[in-house]
């Protein structure tokens, strides 16, 4: 049996999943799973979370069903240290890309994926397999798979860093579990050779139970408290008051009283960037929000978070 974490790859495309099955493969990896849709990924990673088999995700930006924050958020709220691989033809300084690493994207892959980029990021993970576990445990496990794995702090810094535009001390030192005096030398180190810069002190949300700043904001439907929602565009049909998704008014027609739709502003609106719950079919302009400390798990509100503050890093040449 292979000693290697399982994979869970979200690809609507079958010739991209089949690639990527291969060549992961070729790396040695054999409990390889595949899914086309979000819903679909969402159960299986349910299951493998449930026989005690947590997977690494590759997850495709655009999906069929309902898009990748959704499918992001379900999975943390699962399983909050799950190492999510996003893989997407967008850049990397879309502010939808950036609200996806912000909110627990472990990596960023930009399609065409290069394989090497892929085979860099699965080797980290493996190093890393024994630092996240049960607080009690990790100061003494830590230690020794840095020692076994002949990898240094200064390695897993300069891995978080080159993932960064920018990052806070804190947040360094909430990733690695190390206390930020550990890391303050090497990051001044890296100051004066001028691969970061000193950017002044940065505000955190922090955990109202243990204090990281390891959170993740958890999005869902006011109504039936879903995360299983998606984004698009709804048109009012004045006449008889229909409202549904755009795509169901087909040929320009009501899908409610089969009258054509002609002048926008006459005969409808189009609702731009609503919500649409996959659950209960409610829409809504904005999502619920709460918070997930990815340390203790504990899930709270934003009036009721904590606030942090330690000096804040700008990368420049990593």
């Amino acid at each position: 049996m292979s000693s290697k974490t399982d994979i869970l790859i979200v690809e609507d495309s079958l010739a991209i999943g089949m690639l990527l099955k291969s060549y992961l493969e070729k790396l040695g990896y054999v409990e390889i799973h595949t899914c086309t849709t979000g819903s679909a990924a969402i159960a299986a990673f349910g299951e493998l979370i449930g026989e005690n088999r947590p997977p690494v995700v590759l997850l495709d930006y655009m999906l069929p069903d309902m898009d990748a924050r959704s499918v992001l958020t379900q999975m943390l709220e699962i399983k909050p240290d799950t190492r999510i691989i996003l893989e997407t033809a967008t850049e990397k300084d879309d502010e939808g890309i950036k609200e996806l690493i912000s909110l627990g994207v472990y990596q960023y892959l930009e399609k065409p994926i290069r394989f090497e980029s892929l085979k860099e990021t699965m080797e980290t993970i493996e190093k890393e397999r024994s630092f996240f576990v049960k607080e009690s445990e990790q100061e003494t496990l830590l230690r020794q798979s840095l020692k076994d794995a002949e990898l240094k702090i200064e390695d897993r810094i300069d891995f978080i860093l080159k993932s960064a535009n920018q990052i806070s001390l804190n947040k360094i030192a909430a990733i690695l579990g190390f206390a930020d005096g550990v890391i303050a030398d090497y990051l001044q180190k890296l100051q004066h050779e001028g691969k970061i810069i000193l950017m002044g002190e940065k505000k955190e949300i922090a955990c109202s139970q243990c204090d990281s700043v390891r959170t993740s904001q958890m999005f869902f439907c006011p109504n039936c408290k879903s995360s299983n929602f998606k984004q698009g565009k709804l048109i009012e049909h004045y006449d008889c008051g229909n409202i549904t998704e755009e795509n169901t008014y087909e040929n320009d027609k009501c899908p409610n009283c089969k009258k054509e739709i002609k002048a926008l502003g006459v005969d409808y609106r189009v609702m731009q960037n609503h919500y649409i719950c996959n659950n209960c079919n409610d829409f809504f302009p904005e999502i619920s929000i709460e918070y997930l400390c990815l340390r203790c798990e504990n899930k709270f509100k934003l009036e009721d978070a904590g606030w942090t503050s330690s000096i804040n890093y700008k990368v420049v040449n990593m």
